[in-house]
């Protein structure tokens, strides 16, 4: 007989333990399973995060983003996490017409101040200002009308500097900040809206390898730019640049088959070399109601060359004119239609802000470089600037990613975390997205490493949960099967409990023993039973309670059982069992020495 190699054994273990242990109790990642949930939004407060998000609907209407409001969880251990519902709907504002996008929430003055974007009744992007008396809500309408009014005024970040000044950065394609008042319901009119430069050394320039690409080019202005797809699916970039060979101030066009590169320059010199001027000339290309071509440019006077359908050549015979004037208007109107185009965003800044402060260092986390997004960081000794570039801290998400995402950050109980999202939940996608976290340490100069997006997620819990005290049933580690809902009188509780499903609570400590479990359930079926396991979901069982018909399905009764005799700390799992159909409803349990 043979005797197999060490690493051969290894091998075959591995592997027999990747097949008996459920992927599910390994998992942390996404750390929301009961609804579709993206955009994080942490806050830290009293010892405990409370984790807003928006909510993506289970049914996507006109295949967009279908969300109509705000919900909260919260936790102390970074594991385990409390349902708290929705806090707040678009209907709140009475003023709003939907689209409940990413918001962040913050506390002062002993209220807290949830700033939310929506699109209004009239029309147009807004942010509001909602405001309650708990982290929890419910939140009420602070204003009575917008806060913020504008193209692409949406996703907005709040930020309390150490000397007490409250700022709100927000936008897409464009970035805004406003300083708030101490009342956190109005900005300084004097600073006003201001709105920051997106500037290479801020941003970075989104196309790839822009300042490679023509070898004849002394530099490039990459922010006068044009990324622009033809009729034949390629990408063509038209950039300002200096000529080495003249000096002078020209016009280059490389093709490429994505909207961010990297290109290559095919005629290996510039396109035009005419009326270039000086200043931002703003290299744009347009289309006529024919699908004719047209490449314009100009500071104090506009000119333009009738493209040929190669997108790299022009009309010689037509040549480089000024506009005409009876033709300005047309020119001027197309020219404006480009200035919020996906294709003239030439930073890799996208949208999604998130602003905080680590020692004496601002950093602006934020979704970057075009869709799909990855995530990108600049920092700044000041919470206004300037920002210079940090780099890239996730990668495109490939595997279960969504096509955005969203960066928030907290420092919590001396640890670090990124909270993002992607799509990689059952049934999950673009428009089906959910909230992932990722411990990490900051680089010793400051700097923010990648960060690799996992499964596993958080593993080590900042604290252990107290068994002995009333904990909700909607506290979840991982879960499958179950969902959340809420009612005015009892909160939030768990339903849809079927035959298999199972609940997931981790670092359960038990200290010296637990002999008795309780917990408040309801029906009006004839019940099921919750089977206690310890460690996994068919682990060592502690007891197992019978639930039976309490005459209702919001009749709640606290029924218990005995426990075998459990010590020190331990991952629980509910598993639920019985027979067809929901089997009961499931508010709070406990253990009883």
């Amino acid at each position: 007989m043979k005797t197999l190699k060490y690493e051969n054994v290894v091998v075959i273990v591995l592997t027999l333990l990747a097949i008996i242990i459920p992927t599910s109790g390994m998992s942390q990642n996404p750390v929301i399973q009961t609804n579709f949930v993206a955009d994080p939004a942490p806050m830290v407060h009293d010892g405990t995060v409370y984790l807003y998000t928006t909510h993506d609907e289970d049914k996507t209407i006109n295949n967009f983003f279908t969300m109509n409001d705000w919900r909260c969880y919260s936790s102390k251990d970074m594991v385990n996490w409390t349902d708290h519902g929705a806090v707040f709907s678009y209907t709140g504002f009475t003023w709003s017409r939907g689209d409940a996008w990413a918001g962040q929430c913050i506390y002062r003055n002993g209220k807290y101040y949830f700033y939310v974007p929506v699109n209004q009744k009239n029309g147009g992007n807004a942010i509001g200002v909602a405001v309650s008396d708990s982290p929890t809500g419910p939140f009420r309408d602070a204003l009575g009308s917008p806060l913020l009014v504008g193209y692409g005024y949406i996703d907005p970040t709040v930020f309390i500097d150490d000397a007490g000044q409250a700022y709100l950065y927000w936008g897409n394609p464009h970035l805004y900040y406003v300083k708030l008042n101490k009342d956190m319901i109005s900005y300084d009119q004097k600073v006003g809206i201001v709105k920051v430069p997106l500037t290479e050394e801020g941003f970075k320039l989104r196309i790839i390898n822009a300042h490679k690409t023509y070898s004849w080019a002394k530099s490039i202005d990459g922010l006068a730019s044009h990324s622009i797809k033809g009729v034949d699916n390629k990408y063509y970039w038209y950039v300002s640049a200096i000529d080495k060979s003249t000096n002078k101030k020209v016009i280059g066009v490389a093709v490429g088959d994505k909207a961010i590169g990297p290109f290559v320059d095919l005629l290996g010199k510039p396109l035009i070399t005419e009326n270039c001027g000086q200043g931002n000339i703003n290299p744009t290309v347009i289309v006529d109601n024919d699908k004719q071509s047209y490449l314009t440019w100009g500071d104090k006077e506009l000119w333009y060359a009738k493209l040929n359908s190669n997108m790299i050549s022009y009309d010689l015979n037509a040549g480089i004119n000024p506009i005409p004037s009876d033709k300005k208007d047309w020119f001027a109107s197309k020219i404006k239609e480009t200035k919020n185009a996906t294709e003239k965003r030439a930073t890799t800044y996208e949208e999604g802000p998130w602003l905080f402060k680590r020692n004496s260092k601002y950093y602006l986390l934020y979704p970057a470089g075009g869709v799909p997004e990855h995530l990108a960081y600049s920092t700044s000794t000041s919470p206004t600037g300037p920002w210079v570039y940090g780099d890239t801290i996730m990668q495109v998400i490939k595997e279960g990613g969504a096509f955005t995402n969203h960066p928030g950050y907290i420092n919590f109980k001396g640890k670090s975390y990124l909270f993002y999202h992607n799509g990689a939940l059952k049934g999950g996608g673009g428009f089906k997205r959910s909230v992932c976290i990722e411990p990490f340490n900051f680089n010793i100069d400051g700097t923010i490493p990648l960060i690799i997006p996992t499964k596993k997620g958080v593993i080590e819990s900042v604290s252990n949960l107290n068994p002995f005290k009333r904990v909700e049933a909607e506290t979840i580690a991982w879960e499958e099967g179950v969902e959340t809902t809420k009612d005015s009188k009892n909160g939030v509780y768990v339903t849809d409990i079927n035959n298999g499903d199972y609940i997931k609570v981790r670092s359960v400590d038990f200290g010296t023993g637990a002999k008795i479990f309780e917990a408040s359930v309801a029906t009006n079926s004839l019940g099921g039973k919750i089977e206690i396991h310890v460690d996994s979901r068919d682990g060592r069982l502690l007891g197992v309670l019978e639930v039976k018909n309490t005459e209702g399905v919001l009749n709640w009764k606290t029924i218990s059982c005995k426990v075998n005799k459990i010590k020190e700390i331990h991952d629980v799992f509910f598993v639920f069992k019985g027979g067809n159909g929901n089997l009961f409803n499931f508010d709070w349990w406990r253990f009883l020495k």
